[in-house]
């Protein structure tokens, strides 16, 4: 019986959707055939236009609003709309993005939640059920409109649910406001449709916005990481200075006092204590060459041009290369946050090019380009493979261009490299100043 009774609905159905259709041919003046030809010409000028739409921007909330506009154009409705999340147990729901006739406004702002209500939830829940178009306000539709959508005028309405492959699924609706209607199956199929481009447009537009979340994070996490390095430097070249420098230099001095009342001693104790001197003074140099490179005092007390300036001597003397110099910035004009991270790109380019290189000169230049800084390091070497030594980081010198790359870039910079095998190499940082 109830399979009779079902059998009698669909052929009842089947006669409704026949007679709209000759209804609608009648209206039009056509034949069936220039009907289906007309209704594809829609069909494929409606998608045309919905994917001008997605193609236009990358932007979310511009993409999702005019897509509400273009939508709301070809169904010729009052209301589009979009409601996140379609999700029948959320204690409450936002409509973002939308688009209206003048004569009816929603009457609610894109950010204000909507208080979950047992109408939306089935709403949600009969959306979320079908893979079709959900009718509403009619008769012969499913349920009527909810409270919520009589507020904003609404009289009849069509739902569909859109599942990104990105969070959470939304609900996309049209809302008809200047009288009742009832959407022909071949709205209900363009509906249809175009909730898939939707959703896929939805889909990759999450998807990078997700990335440039999670890019913008790991930006921040680096930025904090090196600040937390700097401060650890600082106090490691502190605790060096105070305690064991001091210490170092406290036994080097004992022992050239011993060494200046042993003048009658035996000559295998003067050697010894001789050895022993000379190994406190290496430590002492050595302890002192260590302060220099983890936190040098002179960054902290004069600033970075004057301690890139004493690093160029050290290095001069550590790597027996001719350093050339074309400093031609004040400290005052170098942003406070940006003149550490200079500094420890100019030592890292440098100590690439001592170590990596076998050039017999360097040249540093930190200069200004228009309204832009610059940091250049160059030397004349045997030169490398940039894409090769990036790509597969697994000497020293690739490990040292990819942090370089990434403090460039955590201070709002941006690094190049020019480099050939046998053609020796350029490294280019580039910040754009602030002259406001």
């Amino acid at each position: 019986m109830d399979e009779q009774k079902s059998k009698n609905e669909l052929l009842y159905e089947l006669r409704l959707l026949r007679l709209e259709n000759s209804r609608l041919q009648e209206r039009c003046g056509q034949t069936n055939q220039d009907f289906i030809d007309q209704c594809q010409l829609n069909y494929l000028e409606s998608t045309a236009l919905i994917d001008k739409e997605i193609r236009q921007t990358t932007d979310l909330a511009e993409m999702l609003n005019r897509l509400m506009g273009v939508l709301r154009s070809i169904f010729q409705c009052d209301q589009a709309w979009l409601l996140h999340p379609c999700d029948p147990e959320a204690e409450s729901w936002k409509v973002p993005f939308r688009s209206t006739d003048s004569a009816f406004p929603i009457p609610f702002g894109p950010d204000d939640d909507l208080a979950a209500s047992p109408d939306l939830a089935e709403n949600c829940r009969l959306a979320l059920a079908s893979d079709e178009s959900v009718p509403l306000g009619l008769p012969d539709s499913i349920k009527d409109v909810p409270v919520e959508a009589r507020k904003a005028a609404a009289k009849s309405a069509l739902l569909i649910a859109l599942h990104p492959k990105v969070g959470r699924p939304w609900l996309m609706g049209l809302h008809q406001c200047s009288q009742e209607r009832s959407w022909t199956p071949e709205e209900k199929r363009m509906f249809q449709d175009i909730s898939g481009r939707i959703a896929d447009a939805l889909s990759t537009t999450l998807f990078y916005q997700n990335l440039e979340q999670n890019q913008n994070r790991l930006k921040h996490l680096s930025t904090q990481l090196f600040r937390v390095q700097e401060e650890e430097r600082k106090r490691l070249a502190e605790e060096i200075h105070d305690e064991l420098g001091q210490a170092a230099l406290a036994v080097n001095v004992g022992v050239e006092n011993a060494l200046f009342l042993m003048d009658d001693a035996a000559e295998p104790a003067i050697r010894s204590l001789r050895s022993a001197s000379n190994l406190s003074k290496k430590m002492v140099e050595t302890m002192r060459r260590m302060q220099r490179e983890l936190y040098p005092p002179t960054l902290r007390d004069f600033g970075v041009i004057s301690a890139l300036n004493t690093f160029l001597d050290d290095f001069s003397n550590i790597y027996s290369m001719e350093v050339r110099r074309g400093i031609h910035v004040t400290e005052d004009a170098i942003p406070e946050p940006m003149r550490t991270t200079i500094f420890r790109l100019a030592l890292e380019a440098l100590h690439n090019a001592g170590k990596h290189s076998k050039a017999s000169s360097v040249t540093v230049v930190l200069d200004y380009l228009g309204d832009q800084l610059f940091l250049e390091v160059t030397d004349e070497g045997v030169g490398f493979d940039p894409n090769v030594v990036l790509r597969y980081p697994a000497t020293r010198l690739g490990l040292g261009l990819t942090s370089m790359r990434e403090r460039a870039e955590m201070s709002g910079g941006i690094m190049k490299i020019d480099s050939e095998l046998g053609r020796g190499t350029i490294i280019r940082f580039r910040w754009q100043l602030d002259t406001s």
